[in-house]
């Protein structure tokens, strides 16, 4: 009888370890099974050696609505990567972003012209493409804006007055408008009463609801608020635009490998559905490099700014 009771004491044992390994064995099943039925649904997706792609976006407008018009794309964006999770995330701040991707929080980026600069001389951030707009260009312009009742009718007259940039590290919404200010005589520490607004349709608020004399806008953003009925052009006098300005840069972490890299970047190229990309102002992207932002980075050394001390 002792015997017995051995043997059925090593044989529930004995099952008790098989059930827990057939239950790890269809988890992982099951995961490789979600992978699968991705990658069958899509045979043509481009496979990545991360188990999770952390995808930052910068505030470039309101942070709720880049979040909600982003999203259907990072879904796009898992289904061509074979069903790997994008975890999405929209940064508090331009420089958010920023330190997100030095922190390795963030995989891949998108991010604007300057604050791309900024977290490739600092963090070691990589262009691998540049979006393109709604139209398919290539590039937009930096705008500076006021009112018809400020009296304000040229870059001169702004001496003095309130001025909305949107955040240190924008390049239509504070470097080049800064830019713009000291090739016209004015020094935009002194001679305007500058303050932050965070975000591109916040400055233009701004500017129209009287809380700055005048202020600066990427014009695609102001172009996508005329036509969502949101402002009028009518509301508002564009006094200065700049030459163009390259498109937002997608970059990647430098020390991810080649060809994670390449299939990040082939991703991205094959989402051509305009229904996930006309929220974001986006009608596309192309491959790209970090030399197209050389410009930025002269224009930034013509204002003394210290690419390493920005934030």
């Amino acid at each position: 009888m002792s015997s017995v009771k051995l043997y059925a004491r090593k044989f529930g044992s004995l099952s008790t370890v098989l059930v827990l390994c057939l239950l790890v064995l269809a988890a992982c099943g099951s995961a490789s099974n979600n992978t699968n039925a991705a990658a069958s649904s899509n045979p043509n997706c481009h496979k990545v050696s991360l188990s999770q792609v952390n995808l930052g976006v910068i505030p470039a407008e309101n942070a709720t609505k880049v979040m909600d018009t982003t999203r259907p794309f990072a879904d796009e964006l898992s289904r061509q990567l074979c069903g790997v999770k994008v975890n999405l995330t929209v940064g508090t701040s331009y420089s958010a972003t920023i330190t997100a991707m030095s922190s390795q929080k963030v995989d891949v980026a998108w991010f604007g012209p300057f604050s791309y600069v900024l977290a490739a001389d600092k963090y070691n951030a990589q262009a691998i493409l540049r979006q393109l707009s709604v139209g398919g260009a290539d590039h937009y312009q930096s705008y500076i804006i006021t009112t018809p009742k400020t009296g304000i009718n040229s870059l001169q007259d702004l001496k003095g007055h309130s001025f909305s940039f949107v955040d240190p590290a924008s390049t239509s919404g504070n470097l080049i408008p800064r830019y713009t200010m000291v090739k016209n005589g004015l020094n935009p520490d002194k001679d305007v009463k500058g303050i932050f607004s965070g975000s591109h349709d916040l400055s233009l608020l701004a500017v129209i609801n009287g809380k700055a004399d005048a202020g600066a806008v990427a014009s695609d953003t102001f172009a996508e608020l005329v036509k969502q009925g949101k402002v009028k052009e009518s509301d508002v006098k564009i006094i200065s635009k700049s030459d163009p300005i390259p498109n937002s840069p997608i970059a990647v972490r430098k020390e991810l490998s080649q060809s994670d890299k390449d299939a990040i970047r082939d991703a991205f190229v094959a989402i051509k559905d305009q229904k996930l990309l006309e929220p974001m102002n986006a009608g596309g992207f192309r491959p790209d490099t970090d030399s197209t932002y050389n410009n930025l980075r002269d224009v930034a050394r013509s204002l003394n700014l210290d690419l390493t001390k920005l934030k």
